[in-house]
């Protein structure tokens, strides 16, 4: 096989700027093609011995390092032309290239488009929050091509799964970020690849060969023991007494802070038996929350809405900043002598619920229903925290029941009542 060969030429057809097209030529046993690179200049700053721009501003650099990629790319193609065994020629070559190069878009450029579209979905779709995050992300891509390039930008068919390892060490290293800051930082950054590869603009997934999973960590939880030291604690500062029964709300709804702060009037609903209930969606996931309130819950809803703390129009709880509450709350647990109290944050109480629901012996699958997990082995997570002294009496109790050939019986169904029930008196 002969060697293929990449050059470059001006073709004599200037613009309205009087700046001629840059035209590769790809030469292969006696034929030749031409295609356009979508790259123009003027006549005086082109060097035709060494085929490229003569100069050292960011225009003329950028235009070279173009024509660096392309031929790259273009010998790129030739490899993989010959690794599938089938004939070929300049033409196939430049069939491949265009298809590769579509409009010859690069990364940053390409993700500034993507987080346009997103903003734009804000908030039907996305948070705020959530916007930044992809934001910050994209900041972090682009201070990395920069630091592996040291180019401005790269072309998105000049992503592969070197660039991506190279990404992940260059995190750590620079900025000393945890396993699971990483995973989330190329969790958000595939996503817009993922897109980019739907829409067409790039041949197929560039990282097949980098892999990552999440770490997944055991949160802070409270036990039931501690919950009941809040609710026995006496606080006489208002703030404080305030941050308690929010903490406590969300402990006996499950409800995570971001849905507690959307939460409005219209999301509280009393059914035929007059009993209360939270029915929204969850920020994260959209997924449908549906919880009733046991006394205690509405204890801390009433005490809430009595208009001694000040609520936002059209919101149904006197909400805080989370950063505020996340550092009163460990006030709070210091002052109920709970230990680990530090450790303490807001997504605790969440956590925490499965403490309740598991002294009261709920079903796993109630657990899921109430958090509004997709799937029972994210409820599992919340589960599995079983305190040694709840195996303690819970093998006690199988014991005896053995001892007393009492047959045990299975875990069947549970209705409402039941359940709010079993939880008014577990907390009494």
């Amino acid at each position: 096989m002969s060697q293929v060969k990449f050059n470059y030429f001006l073709k004599n057809n200037p613009n309205n700027k009087r700046e001629l097209p840059i035209v590769m030529t790809i030469t292969m046993s006696g034929e030749r093609t031409q295609m356009f690179t979508g790259l123009w200049t003027i006549r005086s700053k082109w060097n035709n011995k060494y085929n490229k721009v003569i100069g050292t501003d960011p225009e003329s650099k950028s235009i070279n390092d173009t024509l660096l990629s392309l031929t790259s790319r273009g010998r790129q193609v030739v490899n993989e032309l010959v690794v599938s065994g089938r004939p070929f020629n300049p033409n196939t070559v430049k069939d491949k290239l265009k298809n590769g190069f579509k409009q010859n878009l690069k990364t940053i450029e390409s993700y500034n488009l993507f987080l346009q579209r997103m903003e734009k979905k804000i908030p039907s779709k996305y948070t705020r929050s959530t916007y930044v995050k992809y934001h910050n992300t994209k900041l972090r891509v682009e201070e990395f091509i920069k630091h592996y390039t040291k180019r401005n930008d790269i072309y998105l068919y000049e992503l592969d799964s070197d660039f991506m390892e190279s990404f992940d060490q260059w995190l750590r290293d620079k900025y000393d970020v945890a396993h699971n800051t990483v995973y989330k930082t190329y969790q958000r950054f595939t996503r817009f690849i993922r897109e980019e590869v739907s829409k067409g603009n790039l041949e197929r997934y560039p990282f097949p060969n980098y892999k990552i999973r999440m770490i997944q960590k055991q949160g802070h939880y409270l036990s039931f023991d501690d919950i009941e030291k809040l609710e026995n604690l006496i606080v006489d500062l208002p703030r404080l007494y305030h941050v308690k029964h929010l903490f406590l709300f969300s402990v006996y709804t499950g409800l995570a802070y971001a849905d507690m702060n959307k939460l409005s009037k219209k999301d509280l609903f009393t059914d035929d038996d007059g009993m209360l209930w939270i029915k929204t969606h969850r920020q994260k996931s959209k997924s449908r929350v549906s919880v009733p309130l046991i006394s205690n819950a509405v204890k801390s809803l009433q005490i809430l809405t009595t208009g001694e703390f000040q609520i936002q129009k059209g919101k149904l709880l006197p909400m805080k900043s989370n950063v505020r509450l996340n550092y009163e709350i460990k006030q709070i647990c210091s002052m109920a002598r709970i230990k680990d109290y530090e450790k303490v944050t807001w997504h605790s109480a969440r956590r925490s619920t499965s403490s309740i629901m598991m002294k009261a012996g709920i079903p796993l699958q109630i657990l899921q229903k109430v958090l509004s997990h997709k799937s029972l082995s994210t409820s599992l997570m919340y589960y599995t925290h079983v305190e040694d002294q709840h195996v303690k009496e819970g093998m006690k109790l199988l014991d005896e029941k053995l001892n007393q050939k009492v047959e045990i019986p299975k875990d069947g169904p549970i209705d409402l009542n039941t359940l709010q029930t079993l939880l008014k008196n577990s907390l009494n």
